[in-house]
């Protein structure tokens, strides 16, 4: 069967190794921070460009004790699988974010709700260069 192209659930997301049970949502953001130059009479920007890019991640969850076990500043390797939505051959995405620190963790729940926990993640490269974030199609 042809993959659908669209997206449907999360399976096998782990941080530095642990894997997260109960995921209802995962957001990767590249990070991209633009920068504009005009000078003399313009009134409009002569150039935008990408001065640096801070790529981004966070994890909600039903389960709130493995992500508010994750200390600020523990890092580790983010992977999580993006499921297509027809299970067609080469569908689903995988998602890479190396070099991933964990900033905060935030647990909230209602009254007859399930509750959840959200963890939200920066990404370094440690050379500078090698983009963090990286996404394959299998």
């Amino acid at each position: 069967m042809a993959a659908a192209k669209l997206q449907l659930n999360w399976t096998g997301v782990t941080f530095a190794s642990t894997s997260i049970a109960h995921v209802s949502s995962v957001m990767f953001g590249q990070g991209g921070e633009l920068i504009n130059f005009a000078g003399d009479n313009a009134r409009y920007p002569q150039i935008i460009a990408n001065n640096v890019s801070r790529p981004r991640c966070s994890i909600t969850s039903g389960d709130i004790y493995t992500i508010m076990n994750f200390t600020t500043g523990q890092s580790g390797t983010i992977s999580a699988v993006q499921k297509d939505a027809a299970s067609g051959i080469n569908g689903d995405i995988t998602w890479t974010l190396s070099g991933a620190v964990h900033e905060n963790s935030q647990q909230t729940g209602q009254w007859g709700q399930f509750a959840s926990a959200t963890a939200t993640f920066q990404a370094y490269a440690s050379d500078g260069s090698t983009n963090p974030l990286s996404i394959a199609q299998a």
